[in-house]
C-alpha cells in the first residue's frame, strides 16, 4: 500500500513539474525600450533608441502612464496620439509577439519641450 501511495504521489509530482516548465515557457518575455518617440499614429509607435529605429504595435492592451494621463483621460480609453507625441521621451515595455513587437506599457517620461 505505501509503495503504490509512493508511486502515485512521484507520477504527480512530475506531471506538476512537467505543467510548471511548459506554462513559464508559453510566456512572452518582457524587454524594455528607451527613446524619443518619432512617430505615432493609431495603431503604432516608432522610437529612436540610440542609433536603433524602433516601431511597435499598439492596441487596446496598451497602456499608457505619465504625469497627467489618468486626469486627461477621464478614466476613458485614451487615443495613442492623445497620450505621447513627437518628441516626446518613453520607455516601453514590449513583447515579441510572432515577430512583432507589441507595446504593453508605454511610459512618458518627458514630453516634448513646446516651441
Amino acid at each position: 500500500m505505501k509503495r503504490t501511495l509512493l508511486v502515485v504521489v512521484s507520477a504527480v509530482m512530475m506531471l506538476v513539474v512537467q505543467l510548471v516548465s511548459v506554462e513559464a515557457q508559453s510566456k512572452p518575455k518582457t524587454l524594455t525600450a528607451n527613446g524619443a518617440v518619432k512617430s505615432v499614429s493609431a495603431d503604432s509607435l516608432a522610437i529612436t533608441a540610440g542609433a536603433k529605429e524602433m516601431t511597435f504595435a499598439i492596441d487596446s492592451s496598451t497602456k499608457f502612464v505619465g504625469k497627467g494621463l489618468s486626469t486627461k483621460s477621464g478614466g476613458a480609453p485614451m487615443k495613442v496620439t492623445d497620450a505621447v507625441g513627437a518628441g516626446d521621451h518613453v520607455k516601453v515595455a514590449y513583447h515579441d509577439m510572432s515577430g512583432k513587437m507589441h507595446a504593453a506599457t508605454v511610459t512618458v517620461t518627458a514630453k516634448a519641450a513646446k516651441p
